[in-house]
């Protein structure tokens, strides 16, 4: 540091974390985000204040200097929270069924209106492209959860996570996404 303004524990713990959590919190909000995740990212935010307080020269007050690393770390988090969700798409594990009826419940449970409609009988038309293996394993998914299914299929863990791998694939393939933690789902129907 070249001026005489030293950083003290007080300062990442004070400033630091009330600026990282009112940033995880803004990005939780916004991507709508479970607290846990919430919680990981006020880490994140915090292990980067720290990595570059030696760059503090004291030229600015350390609340600007930490606002600003802060506000950065921040939307670099937010930015690998976006990539991962439109990369991955959710998976079918990460879905709350919203009724009693199937796997047409898990992916169009967020979805009302004539939406609704068209999803479904998306999903029916692509339910009846499957072949037998992976239809059987979309009924198991739909009742059960991945632990259960994979005990129930009769298949072994690898077979059981490549076909459920092929599942994800060909619902891509056929246009329908399932249901995000933000309870938002993109099919064919929009």
């Amino acid at each position: 540091m070249q001026t005489g303004q030293q950083i003290t524990p007080q300062d990442i713990t004070g400033t630091g974390l009330a600026a990282a959590d009112r940033c995880a919190r803004r990005i939780g909000r916004s991507l709508r985000l479970p607290a846990s995740d919430i919680h990981d990212i006020r880490q994140d935010l915090l292990l980067e204040l720290v990595r570059r307080a030696p760059r503090f020269d004291g030229q600015a007050p350390w609340s600007a200097f930490a606002s600003l690393v802060i506000r950065h770390a921040g939307q670099d988090a937010a930015d690998r929270w976006v990539r991962h969700r439109l990369r991955h798409g959710g998976s079918l594990g990460d879905i709350e069924p919203a009724s009693e009826d199937g796997l047409s419940a898990w992916w169009a449970g967020g979805v009302a209106g004539p939406g609704a409609i068209h999803l479904r009988l998306d999903i029916q038309r692509f339910l009846e492209s499957l072949p037998e293996g992976l239809r059987r394993l979309c009924h198991l998914l739909a009742d059960e959860d991945r632990a259960e299914a994979l005990a129930g299929s009769g298949l072994s863990r690898s077979e059981f996570f490549r076909q459920l791998h092929e599942l994800r694939m060909r619902l891509r393939a056929f246009g329908i996404t399932p249901l995000g933690r933000s309870g938002q789902c993109a099919g064919t129907w929009q």
